[in-house]
């Protein structure tokens, strides 16, 4: 949809019509008092000089309301408006330009053309050098950038060879010229240049380009959504993979949710192609047998009802996360933090999950080994 502040209706935030302020002023004063004021009549006379002042203050209430719209907003309230959206109006810029000096031979040690060295083509634009250079020992010339110093377009446009009087001369210079055209000088932004950039700027804002807003857009199709796994398996690509809560895989109107919530034209960057996949399981077993303290032992029931628990969380933890490792140090942890004093663990073995994968368990076995001294 293409925005156009000309497509935006006009607004009044007050009457405004001098006319019918006047008109009204009297019409309330007549059927407030009774009596008909007739041209000429001192009192009318009176209550007009005091409605051009009601005028005047509707119109500054007009205006200044109005510089809250950026249709209207001038000077100074319109760069307000535009730091909203994070556009600031650009400033007037100097034209550059490379100049050529040249000694009149080389010299056995360097000589410097100092920072702010000025240059002209008729004593009214005045170029200066940006950084302090040097032209080494044994050479005869460099080329180096200078700037207009009068920002705006007035730098503009002086072809090669033009710019060739030196205006802050040093030892054993013979000439100067420029090397290329002069370019890059601007005014100051105009309002109505600044307006119609304020109004695209939100278009620069990243909807679905980034990772981070692909799996932003992707959580919004569903509130069960737990993760998200977004990567460019291709260039303009996208690949999406949701999780569910609790590890479990989404169905089909699920992808489907997430695929019109992130391939909306105001979502996606018109250059992706997006991809919307379950993930992909991999297997693995858990066989542990574990030990308690001999310490322990009256607390055995607890700390077997502990275990349980413990390998549980571990499986739910395992799968409920995208790309996460099939990790067997996460299982002894959780088993010993549970009460366990050694834990065997014969699976599972560490392995890689990529981006796409979850680690399902398949079979299970745990075996309580009893007690044994510390």
């Amino acid at each position: 949809m293409s925005i156009s502040l000309e497509n935006l209706p006009n607004v009044d935030f007050v009457i405004k019509d001098a006319e019918k302020i006047k008109a009204e002023i009297i019409q309330d004063f007549e059927e407030a008092s009774g009596r008909t004021l007739y041209p000429g009549d001192p009192l009318r006379l009176l209550l007009l000089t005091f409605a051009k002042y009601f005028v005047l203050l509707q119109n500054n209430i007009d205006m200044s309301a109005k510089q809250n719209l950026l249709k209207y907003a001038e000077e100074g309230f319109i760069e307000n408006i535009g730091a909203l959206v994070s556009a600031f109006r650009k400033e007037a810029e100097n034209a550059k330009v490379f100049i050529e000096f040249k000694l009149s031979e080389s010299q056995e040690s360097s000589v410097i053309v100092p920072k702010g060295t000025r240059v002209t083509c008729d004593n009214k634009v005045y170029f200066q050098t940006t950084e302090e250079r040097e032209i080494k020992a044994g050479e005869k010339e460099i080329i180096t950038e200078a700037e207009c110093t009068e920002p705006g377009i007035i730098g503009n446009g002086y072809y090669e060879g033009q710019i060739n009087k030196i205006v802050d001369p040093f030892g054993y210079l013979v000439s100067v010229r420029n090397t290329t055209v002069s370019a890059g000088g601007a005014d100051r932004e105009s309002i109505e240049n600044f307006r119609e950039r304020i109004l695209i700027a939100p278009e620069s804002f990243s909807t679905a380009g980034p990772k981070g807003a692909y799996e932003y857009w992707a959580k919004t199709a569903n509130q069960d959504i737990y993760d998200v796994s977004v990567v460019s398996p291709n260039p303009g690509e996208v690949e999406i993979i949701p999780l569910m809560k609790n590890g479990v895989l989404p169905d089909e109107e699920i992808l489907k949710e997430v695929r019109l919530a992130c391939s909306a034209d105001d979502k996606r960057p018109l250059t992706d192609y997006v991809l919307v996949s379950k993930p992909k399981e991999i297997d693995y077993d858990i066989d542990i047998k574990y030990y308690i303290s001999k310490n322990d032992s009256t607390s055995g029931l607890s700390i077997q009802e502990s275990v349980s628990k413990a390998v549980n969380e571990f499986i739910l933890w395992q799968r409920e996360k995208l790309g996460r490792d099939i990790n067997p140090s996460k299982l002894i942890q959780s088993v010993m933090t549970a009460g366990a004093k050694r834990v065997d663990v014969l699976k599972p073995v560490y392995k890689k999950i990529e981006y796409n994968q979850i680690a399902v368990l398949k079979n299970i076995k745990i075996i309580y080994g009893g007690s044994e001294d510390d």
